[in-house]
């Protein structure tokens, strides 16, 4: 049964139309702050949700892709910048430090997430256009090691998250193909599923609060989204007009 639910909204000034949008929780407060990266100049500016008080510092250069993610463990997203001309993740720990670490190649999109569930993202990436599809590399935060499966293709969209709740990031992929789309999870097994329509955005993202990511999308035609609750049933919500950028609180590239 669909639900439609109405909520309480707050509309916030902060950022400009050509700031990349990277919400996460910097002040670990368990609430997603409202964040962006300014290409031109570097810098970071993130909006307490605590207080709407904001900070802003320098991290990465005109041209790197923002991936926010706690690299280091301590509930806090760390900034951090991949730089595709010299395949390079630039992190910055909130707990001190800086970490470089080369992983990657040009046409990677990174896609930094929890894969081996000790509590630390790890950094990796989807390669669209391997040699056989679709590849995802990932170096495990605890040993280093990088890990490699072949799952897509190379018009697919990546959408991992924690699908099946083991406290693991699943890899998965969006097919927007043939006016349907398809999730797909895929570790040692995988399953899939049509959800959506050709013209949706995916925006996976535990919708129900059970901790499991449920597939969803946002269909920029009529500012409506649509998310497949693992709790069951289906939410429909009107939020949102064309143009409008839908901020789910998973990587999707």
């Amino acid at each position: 049964m669909a639900e439609q639910l109405e909520r309480r909204q707050r509309a916030v000034q902060f950022g400009s139309s050509t700031d990349k949008i990277v919400p996460a929780d910097f002040t670990g407060d368990g609430k997603t702050d409202i964040t962006f990266w300014r290409p031109a100049t570097g810098q970071w500016f993130v909006l307490r949700s605590e207080d709407f008080s904001y900070f802003a510092f320098p991290f990465g250069a005109n041209g790197d892709v923002p991936v926010p993610a706690d690299f280091d463990g301590d509930n806090k997203a760390d900034a951090a910048v991949f730089r595709e001309s010299t395949q390079t993740w630039f992190i910055s720990r909130s707990t001190g430090g800086t970490d470089i670490v080369g992983v990657g190649s040009v046409g990677d999109k990174p896609v930094p997430m929890g894969y081996d569930g000790d509590g630390k993202a790890d950094i990796a990436i989807f390669r669209p256009s391997g040699a056989n599809g679709a590849e995802w590399w990932t170096r495990r935060s605890a040993t280093g090691v990088v890990f490699a499966v072949q799952f897509g293709s190379a018009t697919d969209k990546a959408v991992p998250g924690e699908y099946t709740g083991d406290g693991k990031a699943d890899i998965a992929v969006y097919l927007p193909a043939n006016g349907f789309g398809t999730f797909s999870e895929a570790r040692i097994s995988y399953f899939a599923f049509p959800f959506g329509a050709a013209g949706d955005i995916p925006v996976p993202a535990d919708y129900d609060g059970d901790g499991k990511t449920d597939p969803g999308v946002f269909r920029p035609s009529n500012g409506t989204w649509f998310a497949n609750r693992s709790t069951g049933g289906t939410l429909i919500q009107q939020f949102g007009i064309t143009g409008d950028v839908p901020l789910p609180s998973v990587y999707v590239r």
